[in-house]
């Protein structure tokens, strides 16, 4: 069936199927991604609530480590981290109940961890912050506070909170497990998918691909060969038709055409043989007259190609038999007359190249005044074009150097400033010293009352060994201080002297600026100098130049005049030789006339 389809239809139907396996396969293949999306999503969520899970766990931490900090300080500072940690709690919470909304579980269990933060908030954080407050500063009340059963045996309230938080994370990591599983499983999926609908695409194309060649490559082949054979000679060659589309109309067409081409070749064979007898003896006859028998007769008449040819042939040979004896009649004349002309031609050639020898001696001579003058113009032209271009260097040297005397008198301005500033610095860098020697003073009794606590704490004997460890920090934080201030302080000292030696050095640099900005100036005024003779100088070059331009133009004139006359004169010489190569020409044409139709046999 696909044989008796038009090439179009071939066509379409083969690139259709292709297109639509393509179709069918991105389909397939995006429900595929569509729902590798949702699984993405969803583990993307699962990841938000365990995000929102330690957000709430971090907010709880940071609770109690301020209240613990406000518990052995009393800080009012600490009592407002804790009620801006306390405010950024439920927040936290909010957020873990809107993405688990979708989850009744989750959302149960967040109800109950709800609950158990307020009693936890109330019945141990404000508790605890209340008996502090009323305690105050006095003696052992951080001590107190220690000894209180929440603190000394842990929180049941966040002991259980921590159990509904590690369910909650529990939980979610168990579906987030199970979801990675079918992301893995839909991954899989897809690449199958991709993997044998590719396989499909290329061998379901490959097979459409091998039937419309065949479709359309067996009656080109057949078409071709029957070409081939009919260019070969084989005038019986046909072609076999095998299809109905385009191609089997055209070999019909092609068959056709051969049955023509051999109808015509037996006709043109047959009107062949028939002219080749005319022309035959048409040919006797142009024979003869080419070897001079000019008694010949064309008997070849008729209306076709070879009788007008015939008729004029028969007319042709009448004329050339009269014009014959008239050439024979005006040769002899013809003679004559070259012979007379020849004589005079010679004499006008002796007398033109007399002329032509004279006119090229005063063209060589013009000439050579001429390059003289162009060589002499292009000399003083030279000469103008070198004092422009040093009137300009040199003005172009003068900006130069006056914009570098106003960059180095910037450079003195920059130069002072920086002077002024590291001044300014050495200033900063003493102040610096008296505040560090004030940082050791203070770091030196820091020490000493650290190890005042740490006698006291030693006293307290076990009530105060929390103190005396806290005092033992302290005194060594002093130490550390104490090194970090002689570090800088040498630091400082070393900066100084740095400062110091780039002071020295920039005055040094000042100076030399300074002169150099003097010697600068003095390049500056012998340049004015320069170029104020250089100025005086194009005046002059232009007046020399204008009379120089002046002669060269007269000089070339009289060249173009004399070249002018040279080649008048030399076109004198040709026609005169020209002339009498004629005249030769035509006596020795007259001659081989007369040789030439004296050959010719005339029957008049």
């Amino acid at each position: 069936m696909i044989q008796n389809l038009s090439i179009k239809n071939k066509l379409y139907a083969g690139f259709g199927a292709i297109l639509a396996i393509i179709l069918v396969l991105l389909l397939v293949a995006y429900n595929n991604f569509s729902s590798l999306s949702a699984a993405n999503g969803w583990d993307k969520h699962t990841m938000q609530v365990l995000l929102a899970i330690d957000k709430v766990n971090n907010s709880l931490l940071s609770v109690q480590t301020e209240a613990r900090g406000y518990y052995l300080t009393g800080s009012e500072t600490r009592l407002k981290s804790i009620q801006e940690e306390m405010a950024g709690l439920q927040p936290a919470i909010a957020e873990l109940k809107k993405l688990t909304a979708d989850n009744p579980v989750q959302v149960e269990r967040l109800r109950r961890l709800d609950v158990l933060v307020a009693s936890w908030v109330k019945d141990v954080i404000e508790s605890q912050v209340t008996q502090r407050q009323q305690l105050g500063n006095a003696p052992g009340a951080a001590d107190t506070i220690g000894r209180g059963p929440q603190l000394s045996q842990g929180s049941p309230a966040m002991a259980a909170i921590k159990r509904v938080l590690e369910e909650a994370t529990a939980q979610e990591e168990a579906l987030l497990n199970e979801r990675a599983q079918t992301a893995a499983s839909l991954q899989q999926n897809m690449r199958m998918v991709l993997t044998l609908g590719g396989i499909a695409c290329v061998v379901l194309s490959l097979f459409i691909v091998v039937a419309l060649t065949r479709a359309i490559s067996t009656p080109l082949n057949n078409l071709t060969s029957a070409v081939g054979r009919l260019a070969a000679g084989e005038q019986g060659a046909r072609a076999t038709v095998v299809s109905g589309d385009e191609l089997g109309q055209v070999t019909e067409e092609f068959n056709r055409m051969a049955q023509t081409i051999q109808d015509n070749q037996q006709r043109e064979q047959a009107a062949t043989n028939d002219l080749r007898a005319k022309v035959d003896e048409l040919l006797g006859v142009v024979s003869r007259a080419a070897s001079g028998d000019l008694t010949g007769k064309v008997t070849i008449t008729g209306s076709d190609a070879i009788g007008q040819l015939g008729n004029g042939l028969a007319r042709m040979f009448d004329n050339l038999r009269v014009l014959l004896t008239n050439v024979q009649k005006a040769g002899i004349q013809v003679t004559t007359s070259a012979t007379e002309i020849a004589a005079s031609a010679k004499q006008q050639e002796a007398t033109g190249v007399e002329q032509a020898q004279t006119s090229v001696e005063v063209l060589s001579t013009t000439k050579e005044i001429s390059a003289n003058t162009s060589q002499l113009l292009k000399t003083m032209e030279e000469a103008t074009s070198v004092a422009d271009y040093t009137t300009s260097a040199t003005a172009d040297a003068q900006n130069n150097l006056r914009r570098m005397d106003q960059t180095m008198q910037n450079m003195v301005s920059a130069t002072d400033s920086i002077n002024a500033k590291l001044a300014a610095l050495s200033e900063k860098a003493s102040n610096i010293n008296s505040v560090l020697t004030t940082i050791t003073k203070v770091a030196d009794q820091t020490n000493i009352l650290s190890l005042n606590a740490a006698i006291e704490a030693e006293k307290a004997g076990e009530a105060g060994r929390g103190f005396s460890v806290v005092a033992t920090e302290i005194r060594r934080l002093a130490d550390q201080t104490s090194v970090s201030t002689w570090d800088i302080e040498q630091m400082l000292k070393e900066m100084q002297s740095a400062v110091s030696a780039s002071v020295m050095g920039m005055d040094k640099f000042s100076e030399e600026i300074r002169r150099s900005v003097g010697e600068v100036r003095q390049v500056t005024d012998q340049l004015s100098g320069v170029m104020d003779q250089v100025q005086k100088l194009a005046p002059q070059f232009d007046m020399v130049l204008q009379g120089m331009q002046s002669q060269a133009v007269g000089a070339q004139q009289i060249t173009e005049t004399m070249m002018q006359l040279n080649d008048a004169t030399q076109q004198t010489v040709e026609s005169l030789k020209a002339t009498s190569e004629a005249v030769h020409q035509l006596q020795y044409a007259a001659s081989d006339l007369q040789s030439s139709v004296a050959t010719f046999a005339v029957n008049v």
